[in-house]
């Protein structure tokens, strides 16, 4: 048989403040999806994978300074994408 199924709520069921969370955790999502790649995979590696700056210039094999500025830049370019939608 088949093992048990993950339930999927019912957009239509949850609580205003639950979809609206659910609304922009897509909208950041999606803004950090159309970052260039050379941006969103240094915001990725801080931000969600929560290196340090160090370890992620390590691991990308750039200068920090390099790692810093395309970070800063990457939260920008989501920050305006956010405020833009």
């Amino acid at each position: 048989g088949e093992g048990p199924g993950i339930e999927i709520p019912d957009p239509g069921s949850l609580p205003d403040e639950e979809l609206e969370r659910a609304r922009t955790r897509e909208r950041v999502q999606a803004a950090i999806g159309d970052l260039p790649a050379h941006y969103r995979i240094v915001l990725v590696m801080r931000d969600m994978e929560h290196l340090s700056t160090e370890e992620t210039a390590e691991a990308l094999s750039l200068p920090v300074t390099t790692v810093k500025m395309r970070l800063h830049r990457a939260r920008l370019m989501v920050r305006q994408r956010l405020e833009a939608a």
